[in-house]
């Protein structure tokens, strides 16, 4: 043969190899299977990286209460606020998530929640929202006394007298410049912070330094599971509680939860996810509500609070208030340790009677339960309603003078919804081929392999045979297909027949 057949007959056996190995190895795995295998080794590389680098990404909606009856409520001629819902009030957030360090099962960066803060006018209930006055109820005023309470249960009315029940400024202010005269003083011979607006603190950049999981040696249900938060189990802010409580009895150890960026594949309903909620410093646990379409994908929708549901007993008071079910304590998370809870917004799902308090609350489902959709295959999240309100519980004022009124009131500050950005089309593209095609290729894929692997065999065969076509390749193999035979017929002698009278016989003739 010549050098250009060997090399033709060399090729064609690499490639039939080859082919022949894959369709081995083939029976032997699960492509689904495979492929996740590869998104679980978070490498620098994957396509998806850099969507994931760049988060969270979404719009931050607030939305605060204007009280349209302060001076009748002040006097005593009105027994509940009139409350006016403004909003939302809409920034654009992008966080950023730095790696720090990265082996083959474990991952450890720093998560910067709000590298991005821009008002955006347009999305916003009006461009100029910002300027407007409301009126509030002073939350400095009923903060200070709800702290105050349980350590002296007569005179701190007297201490906070110089404050104003009820403040009217912008909007601006209450989000990002919320003070008073008591914080001024207090924060010049303490540690206390004079200003309290709920952006401002909310927005602050916090340490967040996760270690997770990662590679397929760990699981594939493990995939992106914490193992650390900030080189601790147990969330910083809740140390103090371990005294009191064991960690079993409160969601503050970090272990096995997520950070909701990130979750494992093959999500099932029954799949017991947890994430931490640094801005609660807590774990808040999934619950599976149902399947729900969203675009080109069949998700999983899970909330992250039910409706009446008990708080844990570690967070079921805050001070001197037993909180209602559908509530939780924050006050280890919030700005100088001020009674807070958060509830659903509008007081969805809770057991507090809003309407002995109040008028103007409008509680739905749709609009304020806190949710997310899940695509179960990839373990990514497509979209995400993150919804709470941010309330002070006021407990028992009866000695409190002209706070008498407030006594029990649970006094919502603002409430907020962090709508996640739509994902890049390519990371959809990439999740829609992994959820439709990945599944049904693997027959297409063995057939393919197997049919190349026997054309590879016959190639190699046909060149060393001398480059024969196919031809006459079945021709060496089976034959011409045909033979030459040749047909004699013979005719058996027959005895003359004798003539009629007067005729010659045709013997007679020849």
């Amino acid at each position: 043969m010549k050098f250009m057949q060997w090399v033709k007959v060399v090729l064609c056996l690499v490639l039939g190899g080859l082919s022949t190995y894959l369709f081995v190895l083939s029976i032997g795995v699960d492509y689904p299977i495979l492929v996740a295998e590869q998104h679980v080794r978070f490498r620098q590389e994957m396509p998806t990286m850099d969507s994931w680098i760049n988060s969270p990404f979404g719009v931050l909606k607030s939305f605060v209460f204007n009280v349209t009856n302060a001076a009748e409520f002040a006097s005593g001629r009105d027994k509940r606020l009139k409350i006016q819902e403004i909003g939302p009030i809409s920034y654009k957030v992008v966080g950023y998530n730095d790696i720090l360090e990265r082996n083959e099962t474990h991952v450890t960066y720093s998560k910067h929640r709000y590298r991005v803060v821009e008002f955006l006018p347009e999305e916003s209930v009006a461009p100029d929202v910002l300027t407007w006055n409301i009126t509030a109820v002073n939350s400095v005023l009923l903060g200070a006394a709800a702290k105050l309470k349980p350590m002296m249960p007569f005179g701190y009315d007297l201490i906070l007298m110089n404050e104003k029940e009820f403040l009217t400024n912008t909007i601006h202010w209450f989000l990002w410049e919320l003070t008073g005269d008591f914080l001024k003083g207090v924060s010049m011979v303490s540690t206390l912070s004079a200003n309290v607006a709920v952006l401002h603190n909310a927005l602050k950049d916090k340490e967040e330094v996760y270690t997770v999981k990662i590679g397929p040696e760990q699981g594939l249900e493990n995939f992106f599971r914490v193992e650390t938060l900030n080189g601790q189990q147990i969330i910083r802010e809740q140390w103090e509680r371990l005294r009191e409580f064991d960690s079993s009895e409160c969601p503050y150890n970090v272990t096995g939860a997520l950070d909701n960026s990130l979750y494992p594949p093959f999500v099932q309903p029954d799949t017991p996810l947890e994430i931490v909620a640094a801005e609660s410093c807590r774990v808040l646990p999934l619950t599976y509500v149902g399947t729900e379409k969203f675009e080109a994908f069949d998700t999983y929708r899970f909330t992250l609070l039910q409706e009446h549901q008990k708080p844990p007993p570690c967070l079921a008071k805050s001070f001197a208030y037993q909180l209602p079910d559908g509530m939780f304590d924050v006050s280890k998370c919030v700005i100088n340790g001020a009674p807070s809870a958060f509830s659903m917004p509008h007081f969805y799902g809770s057991s507090y009677n809003w309407s002995d308090h109040y008028e103007g609350y409008t509680p739905n489902m749709e609009k304020h339960q806190p949710y997310i959709l899940l695509e179960p295959v990839t373990g990514i999240p497509v979209s995400e309603k993150y919804r709470f309100q941010s309330n002070i519980p006021v407990p028992d004022l009866t000695f409190g003078g002209r706070l008498k009124k407030y006594s029990n009131m649970m006094l919502p500050s603002f409430w907020y919804e962090f709508d996640m950005g739509e994902l890049p089309g390519f990371v959809k593209c990439l999740m829609w081929i992994n959820v439709n095609v990945v599944p049904h290729m693997q027959p297409w894929c063995m057939a393919f392999l197997l049919l190349l692997a026997l054309w590879s065999a016959l190639k190699a065969i046909r060149v060393i045979w001398g480059d024969l076509s196919y031809v006459e390749f079945y021709r060496k193999v089976c034959g011409d297909g045909t033979s030459n035979v040749m047909l004699e017929t013979k005719f058996q002698p027959t005895t003359p027949v004798p003539a009629p009278p007067g005729q010659l016989s045709d013997l007679a003739v020849k």
